[in-house]
C-alpha cells in the first residue's frame, strides 16, 4: 500500500457514450469510493480550470487543507484529471478508461492503479 504524508484517494474515470463521447467522472476514490459515491462528470477533453472546477466534490475540505493539515496540490490533481480525459478524446479506441486511486498530495498526484478497456468491433480488450 502506497501512501504519502497528508495524502488523499480520488477516482478518475473516462466512459466513452455512443452519442456524446468520452465523459469524464471524478470522486473520492480508494477503498473509500463506495462509501462516499459522490462524483462529478463532465464531457472530455478538458481545459485546466474546469478539471480543477471538478474537483469541487462535497468532500473537498479534505483537499483543500483544514485543522493544520495541509492541502493537497489540486493542480497537479487537476493534470492527472486533465491527461486522462485528453487520452480518451485523442483514442477513440479507449471506450472506458479510469485511475483508481489517484494519491494526491501536497506535492502532486500519483496514480497507483489504472485500468482501460479497448474497441475491438464488438468486444472490449482490458489493459492493466
Amino acid at each position: 500500500m502506497v501512501r504519502a504524508p497528508h495524502s488523499h484517494e480520488l477516482i478518475v474515470g473516462v466512459r466513452r457514450d455512443p452519442s456524446f463521447g468520452p465523459i469524464v467522472m471524478v470522486g473520492t476514490g480508494g477503498v473509500t469510493a463506495e462509501l462516499a459515491a459522490e462524483t462529478a462528470v463532465a464531457l472530455a477533453p478538458l481545459t485546466h480550470g474546469h478539471a480543477k472546477r471538478l474537483l469541487r466534490l462535497r468532500h473537498a475540505p479534505l483537499l483543500t487543507g483544514r485543522r493544520g493539515v495541509p492541502a493537497v496540490n489540486l493542480d497537479a490533481a487537476a493534470q492527472a484529471v486533465q491527461a486522462v480525459a485528453q487520452a480518451a478524446a485523442e483514442h477513440g479506441e479507449l471506450t472506458a478508461l479510469e485511475v483508481n486511486p489517484l494519491l494526491v498530495h501536497p506535492h502532486g498526484a500519483t496514480a497507483l492503479d489504472a485500468h482501460g478497456v479497448l474497441s475491438t468491433g464488438d468486444s472490449g480488450s482490458v489493459l492493466h
